[in-house]
């Protein structure tokens, strides 16, 4: 592609640093909060407050572009920006947060603005993007180290992938690369023995526990003394905020400490558009003539649920030439997002079909006039899927149910906050079949 990498906007790039004072039973305290860390009274928190009324793992400080954003995580006595109880807030300069009987004041400094240059590398995954270099930068340090690291994030912003970064560029890189995943595993007595095979396999290298939450709790226990033994490096990826579930009682404490050595939280694609031109022009290799200003601008507005791997999958059409399919699944995720307006009644007003690249697109009005009540699933298909009832019977039924197995699944961890406990039962499936359906359409 021989279009330049955009300006990055100013508003992605952060303006300014928080300070935080406050005193507690230890003594008064300043600091420069650089990046997002966990608080609370756990000696083995990133930022300890030392006050009896806080609890252990009490509230995540992270500094943002937009400022300061300050997370309770399920506390025992609630977290307080000015007076007001809070789940998740954006502190101004100024403000009071309170927890337990401690007053943190929050002030901004203003430091030097980055400058972006060509996109940076780490492994085999690319960023343009700001929040990208910088996490490449400190994973390549975390690297270096033995430390424990917990990558958190959606579904398919990459985490595995930078688990294997992180272990290429470690000095175990030539030992074993042992992936769990912890929600595939059998649900009988068989777990532990199945986890412990692991284990062993994972000597001298590192070993990657894919969503650990779902392990039951006596298996959690049982994983303490292999990990305090350090026979290898171990990296989490999960999807699930595990300080929440320690708080609820859903995952042990004692094994959060001992994986919690350093803390990445990748961020979706949807948060770090900068990504968006290198990683296409990659995903697309010889065709990435395909991805035009234009086409990348309308890509830019869409919402990406399933983050780099539906990139991935729709530059894969795109290549192949499957328009239909590459747009139909845009448009779709934009449908997801915002392009369904509905009154109080739940009425569909209008739908617009954006335009993919010039590819297909056009304004379509679902009813007959604003307000109008559906009279046919007809009128509320997308414009971009109307060639599909063209073509041949079975291509047509393969689209059709691949497409809707697809919306289920997204829609359906959506509404159980990607419990797969919760999914397979709300489904009536087999929880292995589950996790079998999730893996083929990279929800």
């Amino acid at each position: 592609m021989s279009e330049s990498l955009p300006t990055p906007d100013p508003a992605i790039l952060p303006r300014s640093r928080p300070q935080l004072t406050w005193s507690d039973a230890a003594g008064s305290h300043q600091l420069d909060l650089a990046d997002a860390r966990t608080a609370g009274s756990g000696l083995h928190c990133e930022l300890v407050i030392a006050d009896k009324a806080v609890s252990r793992l009490h509230f995540e400080v992270d500094p943002q572009p937009d400022g300061l954003w300050v997370r309770d995580l399920g506390s025992r006595n609630g977290t307080y920006v000015n007076g007001v109880k809070v789940t998740e807030a954006r502190v101004p300069t100024g403000s009071v947060i309170r927890i337990g009987t401690t007053d943190i004041t929050v002030a901004y400094s203003n430091p030097e603005l980055p400058v972006l240059g060509e996109p940076r590398t780490f492994g085999g995954l690319i960023g343009g993007s700001w929040v990208m270099q910088s996490m490449f930068e400190a994973l390549g340090a975390i690297a270096s180290t033995e430390s424990t690291v917990i990558l958190e994030g959606e579904a398919g912003t990459g985490k595995k992938a930078l688990a294997k970064a992180i272990h290429d560029a470690s000095t175990r890189a030539g030992g074993p690369f042992i992936v769990v995943e912890c929600a595939g595993l059998p649900r009988e007595d068989s777990v532990a023995d199945a986890l412990e095979n692991a284990l062993i396999s994972a000597e001298g290298g590192t070993l990657v526990l894919d969503s650990p939450a779902e392990l039951p709790l006596a298996v959690q226990r049982e994983l303490t003394p292999p990990l305090d033994a350090k026979a290898f490096r171990v990296i989490v990826t999960t999807q699930r905020d595990l300080r929440r579930l320690v708080n609820q009682g859903a995952f042990r404490e004692n094994l959060y400490f001992r994986l919690a050595g350093a803390t990445v939280r990748v961020p979706p694609l949807r948060q770090r558009t900068g990504d968006l031109v290198p990683l296409l022009t990659r995903f697309l290799g010889e065709q990435s003539q395909l991805a035009t200003r234009q086409l990348v601008e309308d890509l830019e507005r869409l919402p990406w649920i399933g983050n780099v791997r539906e990139l991935q999958v729709y530059a894969e059409n795109l290549r192949t030439g499957d328009l239909v399919r590459a747009v139909a699944m845009a448009h779709l995720d934009a449908v997801e997002s915002d392009d369904f307006h509905r009154g109080r009644d739940g009425v569909v007003d209008t739908m617009e079909t954006s335009t993919i690249g010039g590819v297909l697109g056009s304004e379509s009005p679902v009813g007959d006039r604003p307000g109008q009540p559906l009279g046919d699933i007809g009128r509320m298909l997308p414009i971009a899927l109307e060639p599909w009832f063209l073509i041949g019977f079975k291509e047509f039924r393969e689209r059709w149910i691949d497409l809707g197995e697809r919306e289920y699944l997204r829609r359906l961890m959506q509404r159980t906050n990607r419990s797969s406990g919760a999914a397979s039962r709300e489904a009536g499936l087999e929880r292995t079949y589950l996790y079998r359906l999730l893996k083929k359409h990279g929800v």
